[in-house]
């Protein structure tokens, strides 16, 4: 809806635009360069890495977050009734601790 009304662009009209594609070439694009980023997360999370701990759990916790909002649509300035739910249920219920 932004970029229809000319107010921002994405990453794939970005990408588009740069190595002058189509959008469904630049949408695969993008999408590779993404799950190229998640291994490049897992080995740092995995092995052993350069940066303390706590900061590549903070990083991979950013990208969860975004991936969630965004995976599926722009849930964050189009917000659908499962996004809703989603906010609704971390704010109002309780997490109860498993039964084992």
């Amino acid at each position: 809806a932004e970029i229809a009304r000319g107010e921002t662009a994405n990453s794939v009209s970005c990408y588009m635009r740069t190595k002058g594609i189509s959008e469904e070439l630049a949408t695969e694009s993008v999408m590779n360069l993404i799950d190229e980023t998640w291994k490049k997360m897992n080995k740092e999370k995995l092995g052993d890495s350069l940066f303390a701990k706590h900061f590549v759990e903070t990083a991979i916790n950013l990208a969860r977050q975004s991936h969630c909002t965004y995976h599926n649509g722009d849930a964050h300035t189009s917000p659908d009734e499962l996004t809703r739910k989603r906010v609704l249920s971390v704010i109002t219920e309780p997490i109860l601790p498993l039964e084992r």
